[in-house]
């Protein structure tokens, strides 16, 4: 059998239901799963097993495994070099990194603690649960992380990102959506887009960098009692508000201003071109 040959093992139907199992092909540590030039819908589970198991929920449109080396690319029968439409569940090792490319893909990743790329043009992506770095691209679809561990690299150009239960460092980018980020615990946090509103909540550590970033639209930083920080705040066309207690100098649209909030220790840069900063008070950690 060639390092590139073709690896497929049909095991039945689970019980009479349920997807087919395609292939189920063992693993070794530094292998890597690839799936390219797809369309449709996967859903990618870590597993304690060492092996990599793909089920089609389409019993018509089996998928195989062709390995090349430590990089195992989930393939389709067909050799034509079409876009090939998958609805399939792959399950990889814990430790596997993964990356994904399609066009028309809808992407759920849970539990992974491997490295996650994504890049799709159009389609939703969510991952929970995951303890290594992500990096998600989209031009058209809705990014949302949820009880992450890792550092999350995340960028919709025209949709909402929203990131719930973090605690890696975050880079979070928008072209016209929403970024919403609850409960962050990170010491090292960019939120950035051009129309669309920034919303964050969670405590500022001390040491740790902030930076939120605004064209036309709204910060919203929802910010424990007894926070520290030393604030840096710039807005062309907008308003500024505290529930904190704060000293500023006068205020006035155009120019950047500097305050200290309690007792400082983390570096806070807000900017917004047109737009209102708020800083309300919530919750402890």
């Amino acid at each position: 059998m060639t390092a590139t040959m073709l690896l497929t093992l049909a095991v039945g139907m689970y019980g009479g239901r349920g997807p087919v199992a395609d292939t189920i092909v063992e693993m070794s540590r530094g292998d890597r799963v690839t799936l390219e030039n797809l369309s449709g819908a996967v859903e990618i589970e870590a597993w304690e097993r060492e092996t990599l198991e793909v089920r089609s929920r389409d019993r018509g449109n089996a998928f195989g495994v062709r390995r090349s080396g430590a990089d195992l690319r989930v393939v389709t029968p067909d050799r034509d070099g079409r876009r090939r439409r998958i609805d399939a569940v792959i399950r990889v090792p814990r430790w596997a990194e993964v990356a994904i490319e399609g066009v028309d893909l809808d992407v759920r990743v849970t539990g992974s603690a491997g490295a996650v790329r994504v890049r799709v043009v159009t389609g939703d992506v969510r991952v929970q649960e995951t303890a290594g770095e992500v990096r998600v691209r989209t031009v058209e679809g809705e990014i949302v992380a949820d009880r992450t561990a890792g550092a999350l690299f995340l960028s919709a150009q025209a949709d909402d990102v929203r990131v719930s239960d973090a605690a890696g460092a975050l880079d979070v980018r928008s072209g016209s959506g929403d970024l919403i980020l609850e409960r962050v615990e990170s010491a090292s946090v960019r939120a950035e887009t051009q129309d669309g509103d920034v919303r964050f909540s969670g405590p500022l550590t001390p040491g740790g960098s902030y930076g939120f970033f605004v064209h036309a639209g709204e910060v919203v930083l929802e910010l424990p009692d007894g926070t520290g920080a030393d604030v840096r705040v710039s807005t062309f066309d907008g308003e500024f508000m505290s529930e904190f207690p704060v000293v500023v100098p006068s205020f006035r649209s155009g120019r950047a201003f500097e305050f200290r909030l309690g007792g400082g220790g983390a570096a806070l840069t807000i900017e917004v071109f047109d737009g209102e900063i708020r800083l309300v008070r919530g919750a402890g950690p």
